[in-house]
């Protein structure tokens, strides 16, 4: 027994949950209180509309910030050693950060009325569109001090960023919520990263980086943005893609049916969220470095064939734990309105599971720039998803969304095999 789990401390593939542990549960205990606290103030029609800002919020960062997160990430860390080279990336990052923010701020207050109706389904609401039009520069700046610290492998100090993180969107959404309900809601989503960014100045290395950027701002490369266009324009497409997707779904649930039956949709999907936290960190920490240094089509197959022998046992022993608890979870992460969503459960989880092995493939489109691949799969899954929910909706009320999520899932899934399978040779060596 001692040697088995002397071998299991030792084998990279659970190295992963340890390393990334604190991250993962700060986040986990965060994502419980504001679920919890939302689900109490809220109620499913409250839940809807947050996810609905959610989304358009994860649309406009895709352009901004997280469009910046691979590329920023890789050349940081490639460049670590070069204090000159990662001024230069980091002052021309935060540059082009804060000029598409700017860009994008003037749009959303132009049109924030629109955008108000439309996605909040209240002007009263406009407001909201334009204090994150004014504050959009220093919540992509937030973002992007996260992923020049993680390039940097300044691991202690990314993991007291996130748990500043974690700890001010607990904090913050519980008052702003109990005192102000929905809007409290959805200002917390715009305040937390600006309160986030504030903190993080505090510490010395962040402080150093943003300090140093100030001062070497005549040091901007447009070389460095031509050099992670191809990482942008995927992170861009595929926020757009998901926000649009998710966005067009539920305002479907709420014109067809109600705003409370989409709130019990976006409950199913914030339960979802929890467990798959753990996955994408899977993704990013053990399996994209591992596919991005390989070179061959057998180190390919080899190294996605001990991933699977991990992973699988434990998508099934954590579904099948999660179906068997699904109304203690309901009753713990939400309140009693939501019970009803207890017979989705099973639904959900067969979509999440081909999901997760869908995407653990294509992180090669990932790992070897395959542009084409990436675009066109995840127009499969996300075009697919919304077209069967429209279909669907009519004929089975809500459950047919969950019929349309499983169906996508599977043909994304044999679209990113037959993309893997056809193009094995023109990414990886071939050997005889």
């Amino acid at each position: 027994m001692k040697i088995f789990l002397s071998k299991l401390g030792y084998n990279q593939f659970f190295k992963v949950f340890s390393v990334n542990g604190l991250v993962v549960i700060g986040k986990l205990a965060s994502s419980f209180i504001v679920s919890k606290v939302s689900a109490i103030y809220l109620g499913p029609s409250g839940y809807a509309i947050v996810g609905n800002f959610k989304n358009a919020l994860q649309g406009v960062l895709g352009i901004t910030a997280s469009g910046f997160e691979s590329g920023l990430i890789k050349y940081i860390s490639e460049n670590k050693d070069d204090k000159k080279q990662v001024k230069i990336i980091t002052v021309s990052a935060f540059i082009f950060s804060v000029v598409i923010s700017f860009v994008v701020g003037v749009f959303l207050f132009i049109f924030s009325k629109h955008l108000a109706l439309f996605i909040l389904k209240d002007s009263s609401l406009t407001f909201i569109f334009r204090y994150l039009a004014l504050l959009l520069p220093l919540v992509s700046l937030n973002f992007l001090i996260l992923y020049i610290i993680n390039g940097l492998q300044k691991f202690k100090v990314y993991t007291i960023l996130i748990t500043v993180t974690n700890i001010l969107n607990a904090v913050i959404t519980f008052f702003l919520i109990y005192y102000f309900r929905l809007s409290g809601a959805l200002i917390a989503s715009i305040l937390v990263p600006v309160l986030s960014f504030i903190a993080g100045i505090l510490i010395k290395d962040v402080r150093i980086i943003f300090l140093d950027a100030l001062l070497n701002l005549n040091k901007i490369s447009v070389h460095f943005f031509k050099s992670i266009s191809v990482y942008i324009a995927m992170a861009i497409y595929s926020s757009i893609l998901i926000s649009l997707c998710y966005l067009l779904i539920r305002n479907g649930i709420i014109n067809r049916l109600d705003v409370t039956t989409a709130g019990l949709w976006e409950a199913m999907n914030k339960i979802s969220s929890f467990y798959m936290i753990f996955f994408s960190s899977l993704f990013t920490l053990y399996l994209l470095p591992l596919l991005a240094s390989n070179k061959t089509v057998s180190g390919y197959v080899e190294i996605m064939r001990t991933y699977f022998k991990y992973l699988i046992p434990l998508i099934i022993i954590l579904f099948m734990g999660i179906l068997f608890f699904r109304e203690i979870l309901i009753r713990l992460f939400l309140t009693n309105e939501f019970r009803t969503i207890e017979q989705f459960f099973y639904l959900q989880l067969i979509g999440d599971f081909i999901k997760i092995i869908a995407f653990s493939f294509a992180y090669q489109f990932h790992a070897k720039k395959m542009v084409a691949s990436y675009f066109i799969s995840d127009a499969i899954l996300y075009g697919s998803f919304y077209i069967l929910s429209a279909f669907l909706l009519k004929h089975f009320s809500l459950q047919g969304i969950f019929y349309a999520y499983i169906v996508s899932t599977v043909l994304y899934l044999i679209s990113v095999c037959l993309f893997v399978f056809f193009n094995r040779t023109k990414y990886l060596e071939s050997e005889n």
